[in-house]
């Protein structure tokens, strides 16, 4: 295996890249939303926020994993209403109340996760640790007091991956009318309060 290579912020040409990432890993809970996958991927790669991305590449420069974050209203993508129309003309009319709905502020002196993405070459080869540990440090360089994430219902796994952290459940959201368009029920709300180095 090459050497993890880890960036503040996502290196310049790699906004594809990290848009595929994204996609993959959140595609199935946004692609009623933002699908089709090749409209998807390039709204993303044309809206992404490299300066709210820590990234994890490889000796070659290949995007190996994603850690987006979020703190007050700037997270992953900076999409406006006139990106959505751009890319998805007459279409974004329906899309903005769900998204709308979908979107949330970081509480103040709170990191919000905005999703963490490994490669599917890559996994198992500790580039989600090394995600998760700059994300914490990041956050507490940063002086945030927690990170916060939310989870859903559907994936089990990720919720004890959180636990195994320090994560605590806070809440629960159910999506109500979403819920066909999402597919999913609810997320929980998880908390990790930092503690100083």
């Amino acid at each position: 295996m090459s050497t993890i290579t880890l960036h503040s912020r996502l290196p310049d040409g790699l906004e594809p890249a990290a848009a595929a990432l994204y996609w993959e890993a959140f595609g199935e809970k946004l692609g009623k939303l933002l699908g089709p996958d090749d409209k998807a991927r390039r709204f993303f790669a044309d809206t992404v926020n490299p300066d709210a991305v820590i990234a994890a590449t490889d000796d070659a420069g290949n995007l190996l994993g994603i850690a987006a974050h979020k703190a007050g209203s700037q997270g992953f993508s900076t999409a406006t209403t006139t990106d959505l129309f751009q890319h998805y003309g007459l279409g974004a009319l329906w899309r903005l109340i769900p998204l709308a709905m979908l979107e949330r502020d970081a509480p103040k002196d709170t990191l919000q996760m905005d999703g963490i993405c490994v490669a599917g070459a890559a996994r198992g080869q500790g580039v989600g640790s090394a995600l998760f540990d700059a994300m914490f440090t990041f956050a507490r360089h940063q002086g945030f007091k927690r990170v916060t994430l939310d989870v859903i219902d559907t994936n089990p796994r990720a919720k004890a991956l959180y636990e195994r952290l320090g994560f605590v459940a806070t809440g629960r959201e159910m999506t109500g009318p979403l819920r066909p368009l999402l597919g999913f029920n609810s997320a929980t709300k998880m908390v990790l309060t930092l503690c100083t180095r």
